[in-house]
């Protein structure tokens, strides 16, 4: 039997970018959009080597005006040398031309504050919200509001 989740495209519209015990993130070209998955808790850099190098791929593969859905629900408080990693992926989905990002927050309420921290050091446009179905519908709202 065929069975969805919430982030399910027929197979060739979706491409696994990366998917490791700290993080998933893949895209989903039929709505030109980044799906960014962070797992519990992140020791150190090298626990999340290819970290930058799995966002240069998934921007490369956007297009102009690409939205981006961050489930950090499972985050767990990461070392605050971790923050300089978050900071240059945003900067390179800017650079990429990003139209919006709905970032699903933490529940742990510590990581939940450092998840605000760090977008609010940048021009990242984001909204936040409690819930993966929450943010997918703001951004399908956001993807044709301007087609009339």
């Amino acid at each position: 039997m065929y069975s969805t989740n919430l982030h399910s495209t027929p197979e060739n519209a979706s491409e696994q970018i990366a998917s490791n015990a700290s993080y998933e993130l893949k895209i989903d070209k039929a709505k030109n959009r980044i799906y960014f998955t962070v797992h519990g808790y992140w020791k150190n850099k090298e626990v999340v080597s290819e970290f930058i190098e799995d966002w240069k791929k998934a921007v490369s593969l956007t297009q102009s005006s690409f939205t981006v859905l961050t489930d950090m629900l499972s985050m767990i408080t990461h070392p605050q040398e971790l923050n300089e990693l978050h900071l240059e992926a945003q900067k390179l989905v800017i650079h990429a031309g990003v139209k919006q990002v709905a970032n699903v927050l933490p529940t742990d309420k510590i990581a939940n504050l450092q998840a605000n921290s760090i977008v609010s050091n940048t021009t990242l446009p984001y909204r936040n919200f409690n819930s993966c179905e929450e943010a997918e519908d703001y951004l399908n709202q956001s993807s044709t509001a301007y087609i009339s």
